[in-house]
């Protein structure tokens, strides 16, 4: 998973306001024995690299079976609902870490994302 911090890309502003705007698969596969959630609630999976655990979210049902995971049993979530419940100031979200073009963004940035879904480019309304 390369490591792109959305503040170094051209239109970070942009990617992120459209990122925030959107919905994501989040995988829901339960390890064995492990305990459904509530109705209502998701897993978030969490993965490690380099001691810097991420929640990987994919854009599309394609990229999720592409990385191995079953579309079947993920759910898909708006992407600025998923940030606004972002549980920790440790884990970053991945978003299609299994492809070139994917995405880390860290912590801050991820519970930012509910304030720019609507925002103009000057990151108003």
């Amino acid at each position: 998973m390369s490591e792109q911090n959305p503040d170094q890309m051209p239109d970070a502003q942009a990617v992120l306001q459209q990122l925030a705007a959107s919905y994501a698969f989040v995988p829901q596969e339960l390890p064995e024995g492990a305990e459904p959630p509530p109705e209502g609630a998701i897993t978030l999976p969490v993965i490690e690299q380099e001691g810097t655990q991420f929640v990987p979210v994919f854009t599309s049902a394609e990229a999720l079976a592409t990385a191995g995971a079953d579309p079947t049993t993920a759910v898909e979530v708006s992407v600025a609902q998923l940030a606004a419940g972002w549980p920790s100031d440790e884990l970053w979200l991945a978003v299609d870490p299994s492809s070139p073009d994917g995405l880390t963004i860290p912590p801050e940035v991820v519970r930012a994302l509910p304030g720019l879904v609507g925002a103009g480019q000057n990151g108003t309304v």
